[in-house]
């Protein structure tokens, strides 16, 4: 059965994330972002060739973040999740 998992840089995003949202848009939006997120992830565990390749990853856009995984037998990992607007130079070193 086909999963995905969160590096801890990943997870530590999305706490940021939420919080950010949650300050800035409130409770509401805060959760429909964050379960969005988490919905790109399974649409990506299941379809994983969606993500355009990218160094040793693939990359997918999502609103105003791009997932950073690599997708594997058991399913995706992902190890990375940046703003758009986020330099991507030495994140992957």
């Amino acid at each position: 059965m086909a999963a995905y998992k969160l590096s801890r840089e990943a997870d530590r995003k999305l706490a940021e994330i939420y919080e950010y949202s949650l300050l800035n848009f409130g409770e509401a939006q805060a959760d429909k972002y964050f379960h969005s997120l988490h919905e790109a992830f399974e649409l990506l565990m299941h379809q994983p060739e969606l993500g355009r390749p990218f160094h040793e990853y693939r990359r997918h856009e999502h609103e105003a973040h791009v997932i950073f995984y690599k997708a594997d037998s058991e399913g995706i990992h992902i190890v990375r999740v940046l703003h758009k607007r986020e330099e991507t130079e030495g994140k992957f070193d």
